[in-house]
């Protein structure tokens, strides 16, 4: 019975123009955002990985010079372009992806993507993150809102359950019927998704991304069967429809863009972030005038210069067997360090509080619960961005390290040292971290979902003459 009623509700849609229109019409979006996204993603990746090896190769080039001033022409480090970035972007395009290590200065991440764009790219760049999130939604609503309402309608809801279906059957059938037409589109995405990334990594890549992609499409079929469950009901409870489309069209509209501007505006209020005069003048003070009990700079250089003498047991500095200058850098880049840490620290627990509030949020809308889901999955989020500056910096202090050391015994670097420097190098954490991280969002998923079980079950019972 539930196949013969997915089959009549089947050829009902395709009988009438406006969901052929629709469906052209989403087909030929989603082409375009496999295009844009391929390809943005093709050439970020080649042009990250050249900047990466041009930059390095200048740097252990560089011929003969002092290590420390050798040391201060530095070299990029480059976020590569996430595995998953041709499907979804996230915030890529307002953090940016190059971190310059140089000593003493903690690198910020600079060159965002959006600095160069065009007033366009505020409305979004279409890629299928973009497509899933923000117009199938929309696109599922349109196909569903009046799947029930135009049974009262037409005056054909007596026959329909006069006919031995029961009202279970008869909803599942039209759910179904609309899942049958979504989860078809879902599928072309998927596959040709998966065909692009086959084709942009090798072998080894692409079975690191697989795990990944395979729970990302997982949630994408979770999320839209939420979406259609949510919309079949209000068509049936509404018995309109009319006021089916304004109700399903409004929670579109609130949940995709009001509601998570509203939300970002008051987090912002509710933990308002330091602003960059204040974090200067902070970290400076605390590394130049100490913490608690910690004393000026210059009274830790000498205390630093006593130590040193005792451990060499000579009494004057001149008599050292090592250069006291390099000694004295690596000490104040390490206790500088601590003082950095703890400021970045704070900065990220604030930016993480804003985020909580912002995904809190997502309770009143599993678009926004989706679209956190998806970044962290993808790892195109701000928690990935953090682990990657966190990395760069370590790998700066490496860099350091390396130098002060030849330094304390040599005044004059040449190429054969530079080369001993690594390169940098950077793989965004694996699925189970990716997962960890995306709990909340899950958990407000599969609320959402229950939500929808229970909305169907209230409207089924609803389904009267």
């Amino acid at each position: 019975m539930i196949r013969l009623l997915i089959q009549k509700e089947l050829k009902e849609m395709f009988r009438t123009s406006r969901v052929v229109w629709m469906l052209a019409a989403i087909l030929t979006l989603t082409i375009l955002a496999l295009y844009n996204g391929y390809s943005s993603y093709l050439s970020c990746s080649l042009l990250l990985s050249e900047s990466q090896e041009v930059t390095y190769n200048q740097f252990i080039s560089q011929g003969d010079k002092n290590p420390h001033l050798g040391a201060h022409f530095g070299f990029y480090a480059y976020k590569p372009t996430a595995d998953m970035a041709m499907i979804e972007n996230g915030i890529e395009d307002y953090t940016g992806n190059s971190f310059y290590l140089e000593p003493h200065k903690r690198g910020v991440v600079k060159f965002k993507e959006i600095s160069d764009a065009t007033g366009l790219r505020s409305f979004g760049f279409l890629n299928i993150g973009y497509l899933v999130q923000f117009i199938l939604p929309l696109f599922i609503f349109l196909i569903c809102h009046n799947i029930f309402s135009k049974e009262w309608e037409n005056g054909t809801i007596k026959l329909l359950l006069s006919s031995k279906a029961t009202t279970a059957q008869i909803f599942a059938g039209k759910l179904c019927a609309c899942l049958v037409l979504i989860l078809s589109m879902i599928f072309f995405i998927a596959l040709i998704c998966l065909i692009l990334l086959w084709k942009a990594n090798d072998q080894a890549g692409f079975a690191r991304i697989l795990p990944a992609y395979c729970i990302y499409i997982s949630g994408l079929i979770l999320f839209s069967t939420l979406i259609m469950t949510i919309g079949v009901s209000v068509s049936l409870l509404t018995k309109s429809s009319t006021l089916s489309l304004i109700l399903l069209s409004g929670f579109w509209l609130i949940g995709v863009f009001l509601l998570p501007r509203l939300s970002g505006e008051i987090s912002k209020n509710l933990h308002p972030a330091i602003t960059s005069l204040e974090f200067e003048n902070k970290t400076f003070d605390e590394k130049q005038y100490g913490v608690g009990d910690e004393g000026h700079k210059d009274v830790r250089r000498e205390e630093l210069l006593q130590s040193t003498m005792k451990q060499y047991y000579v009494s004057k500095i001149e008599d050292l067997p090592v250069y006291f200058i390099p000694i004295t850098i690596e000490f104040f880049e390490e206790s500088d360090g601590v003082v950095m840490d703890r400021a970045y620290q704070a900065v990220d627990n604030n930016e993480s509080l804003q985020d909580g509030f912002v995904l809190a949020s997502a309770w009143l809308s599993p678009f926004l619960a989706f679209r956190d889901f998806s970044m962290r999955i993808t790892a195109t989020d701000m928690s990935t961005h953090n682990d990657f500056s966190q990395k760069a910096e370590l790998h700066r202090r490496k860099v350091g390290v390396i130098v002060d050391e030849f330094y304390q015994k040599n005044t004059v670097a040449g190429n054969d040292f530079w080369k001993t420097v690594p390169q940098f190098s950077y793989n965004a954490p694996g699925i189970g971290w990716r997962l960890g991280n995306a709990v909340h969002s899950m958990v407000i998923l599969f609320g959402w979902t229950i939500f929808s079980v229970f909305l169907m079950a209230f409207s089924c019972r609803k389904m009267t003459v």
